[in-house]
């Protein structure tokens, strides 16, 4: 059931059904139109400046730690899904924006910083049951050289909390007292660790996919919408509501 509202409350949140909803109400509420169509016209504004969503997200997010800075080695690297999915049609493994989970887990694997890679991740969908992610990874790591025996799977978890829950029965049960490397991408890294931490599973922290360090100051950069800014918004927001709801509930 949590699953279930959880995916309805991902359709709530985001920006352009806000902006949708108030286009809406203006055609049926001609009295209040004016203001319905201003209001309409400055939440799309809001959400779609890449300047505002940059200042708000670099706050939430957890800042990358350099390579140079990695002073200990770990015994597995924790990798969370949500970075691919699988074409059946082409039988092809596809990467989305999140895929730099994967390249810093390989690097990190090559440069001998992590021992094991640890893929946590099943399906976060309710259709397409029987195509899991981490078993898929695994394959394609195998494929570009990876040991097999270096690679573990946790293929039942939908969200992050169940990413930790399953993450750290195989972690308790092979690599009790072990060192930890989370790896997710920034945004998400908060809620991340917050599950871990729930799990009383201590790690420490490898955030990629980041908003760049240094502030754009281009005119349509602070001024024009951009179309993709919606999209980060929707994520989040997602990872506000996520770290709220997991504090309060787990």
């Amino acid at each position: 059931m949590f699953f279930i509202l959880s995916k309805i409350l991902s359709f709530l949140i985001q920006p352009i059904i806000w902006v949708f909803t108030l286009l809406l109400l203006s055609i049926f509420f001609k009295k209040r139109r004016k203001k319905l169509l201003l209001y309409s016209i400055f939440t799309f504004w809001f959400f779609t400046n890449g300047f505002l969503h940059y200042e708000i997200a670099k706050v939430w997010e957890i800042s990358p730690t350099p390579y140079a800075h990695l002073e200990k080695k770990y015994d597995v690297a924790i990798v969370l899904g949500g970075m691919s999915g699988f074409d059946g049609n082409y039988n092809m493994l596809e990467f989305n924006e999140s895929s730099d989970r994967i390249l810093h887990a390989i690097k990190l694997y090559k440069k001998g910083i992590v021992k094991k890679i640890l893929i946590s991740g099943g399906t976060g969908t309710m259709t397409g049951l029987d195509i899991r992610e981490s078993p898929n990874l695994k394959k394609y790591l195998i494929e570009i050289g990876i040991n097999e025996n270096d690679i573990i799977i946790e293929k039942e978890s939908r969200n992050t909390i169940e990413n930790a829950k399953y993450s750290a029965f195989i972690l308790n049960r092979d690599f009790k007292n072990g060192n930890f490397l989370l790896v997710t991408s920034a945004l998400h890294m908060r809620r991340a660790l917050l599950c871990f931490e729930k799990q009383r599973i201590k790690v420490s922290s490898f955030s990629c996919d980041f908003s760049m360090s240094e502030r754009k100051f281009y005119f349509d950069h602070l001024f024009l919408p951009e179309a993709e800014i919606l999209a980060r918004w929707e994520n989040l927001i997602h990872e506000w509501i996520g770290y709220i709801v997991y504090r309060i509930k787990f």
